[in-house]
């Protein structure tokens, strides 16, 4: 399929809509048969040929010599920043399945040794690649998203402690005050000490 892709991909993405509206298949359904049918239409290349030509990345651990001691890892997300940022710096298409990786070309260094290996899994398997960065990307998002449900469920905390706070105070002033000031004063006295 190498070469193909472009073509299979359309291929894929038309035989999606066919079914869907032909079949009235569901969107997965719909998906895993074009998947098929790709597969059928577009066979890969022969395994021997497939080995040749993914061991034809040249340079992808030819550390520069300015760049310090490499870490086994980093967090996935600065990895793979790392890679899409220097990807096209770095990676020479010289010809078909042979590629040569020019790390003295990055902006930076890598992260880890495990940022260099996804820029060769970018470089030999690229849809494999995509793939973990869109989920990286869906785990990242799904993060954010409980980190602002829990903000938000704090700030509704704060908001019934500010309620109930202001109506101590506007129920009974002075002695609110006063136990507020000595609640201080031990604290304070408590941090001095």
């Amino acid at each position: 399929m190498r070469g193909r892709w472009s073509e299979a991909s359309k291929f894929k993405d038309d035989a999606i809509k066919q079914l869907r509206a032909e079949e009235h298949l569901n969107r997965e359904d719909a998906k895993e048969r074009a998947r098929e049918l790709m597969a059928e239409n577009y066979s890969p290349l022969p395994e021997a040929e497939a080995v040749n030509i993914s061991l034809q990345v040249h340079g992808v651990g030819e550390i520069p010599s300015s760049w310090p001691d490499l870490p086994d890892n980093a967090s996935l997300q600065s990895e793979l920043n790392w890679g899409q940022a220097n990807r096209l710096r770095v990676v020479e298409e010289r010809s078909p399945g042979v590629t040569r990786v020019h790390l003295d070309r990055a902006r930076s260094p890598a992260p880890s040794w495990a940022a260099l290996s996804w820029l060769e899994t970018s470089i030999r398997s690229y849809a494999k690649y995509v793939d973990v960065v869109a989920r990286s990307l869906k785990d990242e998002q799904e993060v954010v998203s409980r980190e602002r449900m829990q903000i938000d469920e704090i700030q509704g905390l704060l908001k019934e402690i500010y309620d109930q706070w202001a109506e101590e105070l506007l129920a009974n002033t002075p002695e609110t005050i006063r136990v507020k000031v000595r609640s201080l004063l031990e604290d304070w006295a408590a941090r001095s000490a």
